[in-house]
């Protein structure tokens, strides 16, 4: 109750803070301080001539007569509420109120603070954080922020799918104990890295109680870090099988004699295996990532030079070249297969070079073999069976019949039957060096 109308009128109307009275009942208003009137832009006379009513849109009438049943007897906080200035300009104020009696009146104390600035910020804020908030539900990454107790602060949508839990069931938690087999790996050290020094920070890890790897980007705030990442458990299941799928290759080019190597347009070395990298190691006594076009002699280059153009064609051949080395003349079977891209254009070479010294060497015995068998037989086809032939000429215009004696008529007659079995078996030997698949 207030007993002294001066102190109170003193007190009322220099208070800096927009006060007013107001009848109970009638809402009529009964007074109003100095503050009051600069706030909602009235002459006192205006203002006294008004009811409460008057100052709130008409859609929050009803909202403010209720709120006048049973207004306590010491302040209390109403909230906030949305008033008119003279101008009609709405803006939001803090109500304080309590009840009273003035003069014999039931009447309601009110304090109203401007709070327009201070609602349009937190409403700004409020807009911008719903854009983030959006943003971060739209985005592929899953998302979550941590404050500086290591409690989940925000987790979006991306991260509810990957991890496999519900965002109201993490929000709040301490991320250590919700998964407590995140401190495996990096996690721990990496997030509380960020943490501490204030530093962004980028890894790859597995959690390993979902099979899952991720590539996680931290950044520090203010009161805690951000947490961005991409799962990429798929990416790293093909990298395993392109590295087994290499290891494999590796394996199979890497345990034949046989060189290979690829080139791409530029004659630079693509890829090389282990029998070819030995080869460069002997012959210019380097590695193929440092050879270049000038460590190879103008001739060796030309000659090769002829066979890569050709592949860059598009046409996929063998050749046989011969070279010396320190045993003597080696010979070797080389392919040249194009490499095409999507669009089938020729990118490169891929070339497979084999030692076939023994077998050429081992043709080239054969071959001899045969010309030697083929002039043998010519031999007994020509100069053997030519006088053989005579001999069984000969032997037909011999009268054996006039010859007086009997045993030398017998020998002659053996004797033209072994020349003409001589003749029977030069014409075998003629047979099968003229046809060598013929046995009888």
């Amino acid at each position: 109750m207030i007993n002294s109308r001066d102190s109170y009128r003193k007190l009322f109307k220099n208070s800096p803070a927009p006060m007013y009275i107001y009848d109970d009942e009638t809402f009529e208003f009964i007074e109003v301080n100095d503050a009051a009137l600069r706030q909602y832009g009235y002459t006192r006379e205006e203002f006294l001539s008004m009811s409460a009513v008057e100052l709130r849109p008409a859609e929050d009438v009803a909202s403010f007569r209720a709120a006048n049943i049973g207004v306590p007897d010491n302040y209390y906080d109403f909230g906030r509420w949305r008033h008119l200035r003279k101008n009609l300009e709405p803006f939001y104020v803090q109500i304080y109120a309590f009840s009273s009696e003035l003069e014999g009146r039931k009447a309601a104390i009110v304090m109203a603070v401007d709070i327009d600035q201070k609602v349009k910020v937190e409403k700004q804020l409020a807009e911008k954080n719903a854009e983030i908030a959006a943003v971060l539900e739209s985005i592929a990454d899953g998302f979550y922020a941590l404050n500086s107790k290591w409690e989940i602060t925000y987790f979006n949508k991306t991260a509810e799918r990957v991890l496999c839990c519900k965002r109201e069931d993490v929000i709040g938690k301490n991320i250590w104990d919700y998964f407590p087999r995140s401190r495996e790996g990096r996690f721990y050290e990496e997030y509380q890295r960020a943490m501490t020094e204030k530093v962004a920070v980028q890894f790859e890890e597995c959690y390993s109680p979902l099979e899952v790897w991720g590539a996680i980007r931290v950044y520090p705030s203010q009161d805690g870090i951000s947490v961005y990442f991409v799962d990429i458990t798929e990416q790293k299941k093909i990298q395993e099988k392109i590295y087994d799928n290499e290891q494999n290759l590796s394996a199979i080019i890497n345990t034949t004699d046989d060189s290979i190597w690829s080139i791409d347009r530029d004659f630079r070395f693509i890829s090389t295996n282990a029998a070819f990298r030995d080869r460069l190691r002997t012959k210019f006594g380097m590695q193929e990532g440092s050879l270049v076009r000038a460590d190879f002699d103008k001739e060796m280059f030309k000659e090769w030079a002829v066979y890569y153009q050709i592949a860059f064609t598009g046409e996929a051949f063998k050749t046989v070249r011969s070279f010396e080395t320190a045993k003597g003349k080696a010979y070797e079977e080389i392919s040249f297969n194009p490499i095409r891209n999507k669009n089938q254009e020729v990118v490169g070479i891929s070339c497979f070079a084999r030692d076939i010294t023994a077998q050429y060497l081992h043709i080239q015995k054969i071959e001899t073999q045969n010309a030697l068998l083929r002039k043998i037989a010519w031999t007994q086809s020509h100069e053997l069976r030519l006088p053989v032939a005579n001999i069984l000429g000969l032997s037909k215009l011999v009268d054996t019949k006039n010859w007086g004696d009997l045993a030398n008529q017998e020998l002659l007659q053996l004797m033209i039957k072994s020349v003409d079995q001589l003749d029977q078996v030069i014409k075998k030997i003629t047979g099968y060096t003229s046809d060598p698949g013929s046995t009888s």
